[in-house]
């Protein structure tokens, strides 16, 4: 009888443990139906807004009488340009998220200069404040353009751009600013995102990159695409915060990556 015993509470025991274990599994299923549904409704919101652009801009040049001159055809190609790169940037994203985390993203380690990607990035964005002359883009220079890193460019270049289009979105008079260097970290290189907008509300500060643990914390978009860029970086090696030091007026934003 007593072995029976024994061994009914030994089954009793595992039965409680694999309930806890299922429980444990179902919660995770539900948080990641969570994750999920928010980053899909952050990607329907987002890529509506350049595929209505194209739309419109079709109509524009589908007009039987219309006749365009060199500058206006220069805007609607860097328009076209603009929201293509809107689009390849949010299925970027969807990838980078969906992808196995077993296989996960495989590197594509190349070199490159910091300085041409900066400006690179900053002529993407240029349409995004197209319409808002009181505010401008600028570059930092602080290295010279020999200065060449290796890393994925791709990820580099993905996470920069979305960093500057989150920045010009917020800021409606003034400047931002992206530069990049090796003297605030030696042995690595900065790549800094500065705006002077209204700055992240206090109480969201701590939350800006924890999406991904932490779905029902999200209180818009722009923590999302943090959290994707921020997860991004991790990839590669790098690091990702927002400047708790920064003075001035506005926002400022620091990627760092190891120089290889």
């Amino acid at each position: 009888m007593i072995v029976v015993g024994i061994i009914l509470l030994i089954a009793l025991a595992c039965s409680l443990w694999s309930i806890k274990t299922l429980k444990d599994r179902l919660k995770e299923t539900s948080k990641s139906e969570k994750m999920q549904k928010a980053f899909l409704t952050n990607i329907h919101h987002e890529i509506c807004v350049p595929l209505k652009a194209v739309k419109s801009l079709a109509e524009v040049v589908g007009k039987e009488d219309l006749y365009l001159s060199k500058n206006e055809k220069r805007n609607i190609s860097d328009q076209l340009n603009y929201n293509a790169n809107l689009v390849e940037t949010l299925m970027d994203e969807v990838m980078m998220f969906t992808e196995s985390s077993n296989e996960g993203h495989q590197l594509h380690i190349e070199s490159f200069s910091p300085n041409a990607l900066c400006r690179r990035c900053l002529e993407a964005n240029m349409y995004s404040i197209y319409h808002r002359q009181a505010v401008k883009l600028n570059f930092k220079r602080e290295l010279n353009d020999e200065f060449f890193v290796k890393n994925d460019l791709h990820l580099v270049e993905l996470v920069l751009n979305k960093l500057i289009l989150n920045a010009c979105r917020f800021t409606e008079v003034g400047e931002v600013m992206v530069g990049c260097n090796i003297s605030e970290h030696t042995d690595r290189l900065t790549i800094f995102v500065e705006d002077t907008g209204n700055g992240v509300p206090e109480n969201r500060r701590n939350k800006l990159f924890t999406w991904f643990e932490s779905p029902d914390d999200v209180a818009d978009e722009v923590e999302i695409d943090l959290s994707i860029c921020h997860k991004i970086i991790q990839k590669i090696g790098g690091k990702l915060y927002m400047d708790d030091n920064y003075q001035r007026r506005g926002t400022r934003f620091v990627l760092i990556l190891p120089l290889r």
